[in-house]
């Protein structure tokens, strides 16, 4: 049996991933395979997506062309792993298929259209196994999708190596905001209008920026900056705020790469978020979109440098002691190793 690693970034010869080698370390053979033609910039518009599906396509038959009957695709990208699932169950290939962490979030109509179109083909398919990095989306999924509870997994977001870590020092003077998608930016601006004495930082696309016209003058904000800065921004702030506006999972990478560099967070309240913060033991959850809740917050953790310690220490040391790649390779060992 073989494995192949498909994953949605440009690979060489020299391309490391911490997938492929925890699962050569447990004594399997396997490979990888990405998107040759890979460009992040696909990700920021319209007819970028349109071409991003393509690629995505072409990565999937790839796969499915490099295995043969009883090898195993594990997809790193959750709709590469689906849209093997789907060519696979149209034209009657037989592949064991593992597709990483569903995640489905209310999307734009020509995405709804293509992923619905696609998922209910695909999870018709007996040789899919998906996973879900929350126990409570197992039924929330395996309902929404008809999909068997028997073949859906949890698999918790993790840290990686090469994640940069460092020991807890009061950052400088001011409370960074960022993210890719389902941040809480109305809550932010309102944040920063009604405690006008602290300063904010804020990262975001764009594209998922509200059109606002008047931003509080103590709210600095960057529009699609490069992960050396947006990390930057991270690493110098006092506390890492995360507000969401969905329930779904969303925000773990950047709690996640916060708790390592010694940050305290406040974050809101989702299942996923659960699984990392004990409220006032390991960092601060607010409720979904209560702006009181958050001020208070802030006010709190902001001027209490004792707790700040606290909540980075108690998440980072936790966060080490839970979530490495080591225990996410032997759940998908283990995985491997049930499939018939």
């Amino acid at each position: 049996m073989n494995i192949i690693v498909l994953v949605d970034w440009r690979v060489t010869a020299e391309t490391k991933f911490w997938l492929k080698d925890e699962l050569i370390k447990l004594g399997n053979n396997t490979g990888l395979k990405g998107i040759p033609d890979y460009d992040p910039k696909d990700d920021t518009t319209n007819w970028g997506k349109i071409k991003l599906w393509f690629k995505y396509f072409k990565l999937a038959i790839s796969g499915i062309r490099t295995t043969r009957k009883g090898d195993v695709l594990v997809s790193w990208n959750f709709v590469v792993g689906a849209i093997a699932a789907f060519i696979c169950k149209l034209f009657g290939i037989r592949r064991k298929i593992i597709s990483l962490n569903m995640i489905a979030h209310e999307k734009g109509f020509l995405n709804t259209v293509l992923r619905k179109f696609i998922y209910n083909i695909a999870f018709r398919n007996k040789n899919l196994w998906i996973s879900v990095n929350d126990e409570q989306l197992i039924e929330i999924y395996s309902r929404q999708f008809k999909f068997p509870v028997d073949r859906i997994f949890v698999l918790h977001d993790i840290f990686y190596d090469n994640y940069e870590q460092c020991d807890f020092s009061v950052g400088l003077d001011y409370i960074f905001t960022g993210g890719d998608a389902y941040r809480d930016w109305e809550g932010l601006i309102q944040c920063a209008a009604n405690l006008p004495a602290i300063q904010f930082v804020g990262v975001a696309r764009k594209k998922n920026f509200p059109s606002v016209k008047n931003i509080p003058a103590n709210l600095k904000m960057y529009y699609d900056i490069d992960p050396v800065l947006f990390y930057s921004l991270l690493k110098g702030s006092k506390i890492v705020f995360l507000p969401l506006n969905s329930l779904a999972p969303c925000g773990l990478i950047v709690m996640i790469k916060a708790a390592l560099l010694s940050k305290p967070v406040i974050i809101t309240e989702t299942a996923s978020t659960k699984n990392y913060i004990q409220n006032n033991v390991t960092g601060k959850l607010i409720a979904i979109r209560d702006v009181r809740q958050m001020q208070d917050s802030l006010l709190s953790l902001y001027t209490d440098e004792q707790m700040q310690r606290k909540f980075a220490e108690n998440l980072k040391e936790y966060l080490k002691k839970n979530f490495s790649t080591k225990t996410n390779a032997e759940i998908i060992n283990n995985v491997i190793n049930k499939i018939e």
